[in-house]
Order: C-alpha cells, then sequence, then structure tokens
C-alpha cells in the first residue's frame, strides 16, 4: 500500500513545507520592507504547483466528483491573485530589487518542487536509490548556487553569504524532512468508478470531510499564526525561528505523550479528535482576543501556536487512526476498496491543504493590497487591521471540523467490533449479526451517543458509588452476560448506566424511545407526582425535560424496546436481543412486574417470568447457555452490588428452569439487599 505519513509528528510535514514560506519572508523583509510579499508570493507558487498536481490527468480519478468543479474556481483565484502580486502591486514599490525577490521565490519553489519529488522517485523505484540521491544532491548544490549568485551580485557579499547560507540551511532542513516521512509512493493505477463508489460509505464521507477540514485549518492556522509574528520585521530571523521551536516541540511533546496513552489503551480517535479541535479552537480564540483588544504581544502568540500546535497533534493523530481502520469499515458493506486507496488519501490531503493554503493567500494578498506602501509599522496597528481578516476563516473551518467529527459515525467501541469481526474472518469463522451490526454504523444514519456520553460524566459528579464484588463479572464476547438489577424507580437505570464496568444494552418500555408525551406522563404519575416537597411547576417542567431526555438518550445507547401491552411485537424484543447477544453485547433488564403501582425502593419486587424466555430462544437458535447476573443498586449506600451467575440449563425443561431462575435471582438481590 502507499501511504504518506509521518506516524510520529503529523505536524512536522506541514512545518517543512513552511520553511520557503519563512525564508520568502525573510528575504522580503530585506529587499522591499515587506515580510508578507515575499510569503504570499511562495503561497501563491506553491498553491499553483500543487493545483497543477492534484487536477492532473492521473490524480483527478482519485477525487470525489464534487471537488473536480473546484479546479476552475481555484485557477481563476490563483491566476487573479498572481496577477496582483506580480503585475500590479509591485508598482506601489517602484524598487528594483523586486526581480530578486521574484528569483529567490522562484528558486525556493523548484527546490521544494525537486525534493518531494526526487524522494518519490526514490521511493518507486528501489533500483534508483543510489542514482536518485546523487542526482538529488547535485541539483541541490545548483540550486543553492544559484541563489548564493544572485543573491551576491545584488546585495554584495557581506548580506548576500549569509542569505545563501540560510537558503543552503532550509533547503537541508526541508529535505531531512521529507526524507523523515518515509514514504512509500505508488504508481497510478487506473480504478474506474470504484472510487465514487466508497464515497457514498457514510463513515468514510464523513472522513473525508474531516480529512478536507482539518488539513485546510493546519495550513491557515500556520500560515495565520507565522505572518503575524512577521511584524516584528527588527528581529524577524529570530521571531520566526522562535516560532518553530513553538511547533516542533509542542508536537514532539504532543506525539510522546499519545503514545504513553495508547500504551494504556486510550485509543478512541473521535475523542482524540474532539479533544484536540477543542484545545486548537481555544488557541485561536486566545489570539481573537488579543487581536480584538488592538495589541499584540508576541510572547502570547507564541503561547496560542503552541496550544494550536498540540490540538493539531492530537487531531491528525486521531484522523491517521481513522484512515487506517477505514479500509477495514468499508469492507463490511461489501464495497471493494480501490488498489490506490492510500493515494486516493495523499491527493485529498494535498486538495485540502490547497484549499487552506488558497484561503490563506487570499487573506494575506488582499492585506497587500489595502495597505500598499502603507504597511503598519507596529504590532499595534497590526492587530487593528488584521484581525477579522485572518482569524475568522480559521474559526470558522475548526468550528466546521468539529461538526463534522460530530457526525463521523465509528467510536472507539465499535472500532474495537470491528477488528474483532476482521479477526474471526481470518480465523475462517463468520458473525452475521456483527457484520450486520457494523453494517448500520457505518453505512447508515449512525450518530455517536455524544449526549448520553455527556450526561453519564456529568451523573457521576453527582451520584458517586461504590461497586462492590465487580470480580463476579466476567465478560465474554461469545456469551455475553445478562444483567438483572431492581428498579427502584429511576433510580436503578441510572446508577446501572453510569457504573456497570462493561457495555451493555439495556431492555426499555418501548414508549421511553418512541413518546416524548407518554413518558412525559409516565414519569409523572410514577415518580414526580409523589415528590410534594417540590412546587407542581417544577415536577412538571422536571417530567417533560425527562420525556425529551429519554427519547433522544435511549435511542442513543441503543436499547432494546419492550412492548409490554403486545405479545406479538414481544417477538421482536427477543429477536433483536439475541442479535445483540450473538454481536458480543451484554444486556440489562429490570425484571420487576410491572403490574404493580409502584416499584419498590428498598430490595425487589415482584419479578415477571417473561425474561426467561430470551434465554430458552437463545439456546435455540445459538445452543449457548445464558449467563444471567443479579445486582442490586443501593440507594441509601451508594454501592452497586453484584451477585453470583445463574445460568440457564434446557435440560431441566423451561418451566422448570424459569421457576428456578426467578427464585434463585429474587433470593441473591434480597440477601444482598439485606446485608446492606
Amino acid at each position: 500500500m502507499t501511504v504518506r505519513v509521518d506516524r510520529k509528528i503529523p505536524l512536522t510535514a506541514v512545518i517543512g513545507q513552511l520553511y520557503g514560506y519563512i525564508y520568502c519572508m525573510l528575504i522580503s523583509n530585506i529587499l522591499v520592507g515587506m515580510p508578507l510579499f515575499g510569503g504570499a508570493l511562495f503561497l501563491c507558487g506553491r498553491a499553483a504547483m500543487v493545483a497543477v498536481s492534484v487536477f492532473s490527468k492521473k490524480n483527478r480519478q482519485y477525487l470525489p466528483s464534487y471537488s473536480r468543479i473546484w479546479i476552475i474556481l481555484l485557477m481563476i483565484v490563483l491566476l487573479a491573485i498572481g496577477i496582483v502580486l506580480i503585475g500590479i502591486y509591485p508598482a506601489a514599490f517602484d524598487s528594483d530589487r523586486l526581480w530578486v525577490m521574484y528569483a529567490a521565490a522562484v528558486l525556493c519553489l523548484c527546490t521544494d518542487g525537486m525534493t518531494v519529488r526526487m524522494v518519490r522517485l526514490t521511493e518507486t523505484s528501489r533500483a534508483m536509490t543510489g542514482r536518485a540521491i546523487i542526482l538529488n544532491v547535485c541539483l541541490h548544490v545548483l540550486m543553492i548556487s544559484a541563489m548564493a549568485v544572485v543573491l551576491i551580485i545584488n546585495l554584495g557579499w557581506s548580506t548576500g553569504w549569509l542569505l545563501s547560507a540560510g537558503f543552503a540551511l532550509m533547503t537541508a532542513a526541508r529535505a531531512v524532512m521529507v526524507y523523515r516521512r518515509k514514504e512509500r509512493w505508488q504508481q497510478p493505477k487506473d480504478i474506474g468508478d470504484r472510487a465514487q463508489d466508497i464515497f457514498s460509505v457514510k463513515a468514510y464521507r464523513s472522513m473525508e470531510w474531516i480529512s478536507l477540514l482539518l488539513v485546510m485549518a493546519v495550513e491557515m492556522t500556520t500560515v495565520s499564526m507565522y505572518a503575524l509574528l512577521a511584524t516584528n520585521r527588527d528581529w524577524l530571523l529570530q521571531t520566526l525561528a522562535i516560532a518553530v521551536g513553538c511547533t516542533l516541540i509542542p508536537a514532539f511533546a504532543g506525539t510522546w505523550a499519545l503514545r504513553h496513552l495508547e500504551k494504556k489503551g486510550r485509543k478512541d480517535s473521535t475523542w482524540l479528535l474532539l479533544s484536540g479541535l477543542l484545545m486548537w479552537l481555544i488557541g485561536i480564540a486566545l489570539c481573537s482576543r488579543m487581536l480584538r483588544s488592538g495589541s499584540l504581544e508576541y510572547v502570547r502568540v507564541y503561547i496560542c501556536l503552541a496550544i494550536c500546535t498540540i490540538g493539531g497533534t492530537m487531531s491528525l493523530t486521531g484522523l491517521r487512526r481513522i484512515e487506517r481502520i477505514m479500509p477495514d469499515a468499508v469492507s463490511v458493506t461489501g464495497r471493494e476498496i480501490p488498489p490506490g486507496y492510500w493515494r486516493m488519501r495523499l491527493v485529498n490531503w494535498e486538495l485540502a491543504g490547497l484549499l487552506g493554503d488558497v484561503l490563506a493567500l487570499i487573506a494575506l494578498s488582499i492585506f497587500c493590497f489595502v495597505n500598499g506602501k502603507d504597511f503598519p509599522q507596529n504590532a499595534k496597528d497590526l492587530a487593528e487591521r488584521f484581525q477579522p481578516l485572518m482569524m475568522i476563516p480559521v474559526i470558522l473551518v475548526v468550528i466546521g471540523a468539529l461538526i463534522s467529527v460530530y457526525r463521523f459515525p465509528l467510536s472507539g467501541y465499535y472500532i474495537g467490533k470491528l477488528k474483532k469481526f476482521l479477526k474471526l474472518q481470518e480465523e475462517g469463522a463468520e458473525n452475521d449479526a456483527l457484520r450486520q451490526q457494523l453494517h448500520h454504523v457505518v453505512a447508515e444514519d449512525y450518530h455517536q451517543p455524544y449526549l448520553s456520553r455527556f450526561l453519564i460524566f456529568v451523573f457521576k459528579l453527582f451520584y458517586p458509588h461504590k461497586l462492590v464484588n465487580e470480580e463476579h463479572i466476567h465478560p465474554d464476547d461469545n456469551n455475553p452476560l445478562v444483567f438483572l438489577c431492581n428498579h427502584g424507580e429511576i433510580y436503578g437505570p441510572i446508577v446501572c448506566k453510569l457504573y456497570i464496568p462493561v457495555s451493555v444494552r439495556t431492555w426499555t418500555i418501548s414508549m421511553m424511545m418512541y413518546d416524548q408525551a407518554e413518558v412525559t406522563k409516565y414519569v409523572y404519575d410514577n415518580t414526580y407526582s409523589r415528590q410534594t416537597y417540590l412546587p407542581v411547576f417544577i415536577r412538571k417542567l422536571t417530567a417533560r425535560f425527562i420525556g425529551w431526555l429519554s427519547v433522544n438518550v435511549m435511542n442513543q445507547i441503543e436499547s432494546i424496546p419492550v412492548y409490554r401491552d403486545s405479545p406479538i411485537k414481544l417477538r421482536d424484543t427477543l429477536r433483536k436481543s439475541i442479535d445483540a447477544l450473538e454481536a458480543g453485547d451484554n444486556l440489562l433488564i429490570f425484571p420487576e412486574s410491572q403490574d404493580v403501582e409502584k416499584y419498590e425502593r428498598d430490595g425487589i419486587g415482584k419479578i415477571a417470568p417473561g425474561f426467561v424466555m430470551l434465554a430458552e430462544a437463545y439456546w435455540k437458535k445459538t445452543g449457548k447457555q445464558m449467563r444471567f447476573l443479579p445486582m442490586y443498586a443501593n440507594k441509601n449506600n451508594k454501592t452497586l452490588t453484584f451477585g453470583t451467575e445463574v445460568i440457564y440449563n434446557p435440560e431441566n425443561g423451561f418451566r422448570n428452569e424459569q421457576v428456578r431462575i426467578i427464585e434463585e435471582v429474587e433470593n441473591q438481590i434480597r440477601s444482598i439487599a439485606l446485608k446492606a
């Protein structure tokens, strides 16, 4: 496969591309006193080169159909900016050094493109490695020599050789950065319509938008922050050198921390993406707030740059993990992965970088053109003019990335299930229930349960509980557990969902999932109508909120509806429960009878026998003996206590087992309640 991945430090790829941007700002400051003019020239040239590569005949087939219409618009924008930067704007300078600036920018662009191309040639043909390296070194020496001649002739020996040495250092750093990425480049292949086929998969399409917006945000943020720092024209070299350090050091530190967390089993890619984007947004917001105040403090810009770098490292690491599992996720839907999948990812990353560069370039060009020779001479003046032009687009792109991550369907839990499914396939086994479950998540309208996760986090702060006999829980994907707990009005379901240490799917009365008005009435009649110490309007308002919350949360956590008034629909409950068990999901059932007026607050009420039917149906379909685990939620002691397993034995006959299981479950729960 072809993977263009900096597995250790994702942001270093962006920094490597910025070396030419930084150098052109430095030399532009010396030649014409306008750092941003040189930066804009370099961005314009690089964007044009990337556009030619992305929209070339060999790469267009890897793009989604909607992105191909952008080529005309992008070319028009780049042509207009090029005319402004090269034809119209320089007239304001009336300087004979402009052509030196143009020559330096062209040499930077040629060196940058040549480095990437030669590395790809090396990786494509191992036989050409030695010759490619020699040719690469010779071409780099030629470019450095040409730059030295241009600079020394026009600027004199004392200034020219320093700038030439800087160019040589920049070229070497760029070459090292590209080689460190260890690209494995694959020659383009004709993939026909299969690229468009996988774009129809919801999870892949969602990943595409995350990738597009993330890479755009990285390019725009870095370019904008470095442009802000370029206002320190007297100490420009030192300022930008510190900026590189404030980018690379947090990137190394962030990557080390992520590897450490991964060793501890914390691998949820979407939470990594969300956390990184939120940190990123905080960094940009702090910078925007500083600019709105009419001041620009370089130390605060460095801090914001470091925060954005850590956030970007987290986000891009999460994205890389998603990219690696996406071929397997798509395969669950029955669609075939194109042979050039990783080249497709590369082309889409380049397209995203191109869009980010163009947006940043538009802002820089407008800023240069509007100010002309009246360029702000101090940080305060620049802050007053710069903020709305440079930061608002970045904020909008990051927010767009957050929304895209919110819509991404694959959580860490389902990624784990995907790996389990693939392992089964490797072993020659098949699990149709798990396949159907994964197909629903990957290809259909499924959203991660962020609301329920947030509520669990909040409720845990107010409902601290202790787990007793947790060692009695023995998870088994091949034969999951069915937890049986006392209801205790609304208390039992809440505490169980908060503290059962394994993932469970809950049996829930059907109306709690589908009818908000009925839920509100049910909650009020059975719980809040007796809370007489609260005003009536508070009780009704609370019941209404719980009604709304119930319908949303119960669907998010994939509860299994129980149709207590319809024996025919009860079969659907049993079918969905068995499918869930076969897919490796544990179940949570509250077996107390619904015929009583209210649930017992202490102990357990009369147990309805219907849940034992599930064990018989499960045995008949799978040949496995269901494991029931009684448990008791104690409101007074704030404990969740687990009993011992009660295993269904089909040899005793269904009626006998029904009586035995109910009796044993009831005795265990009552015994736990009495000891509490």
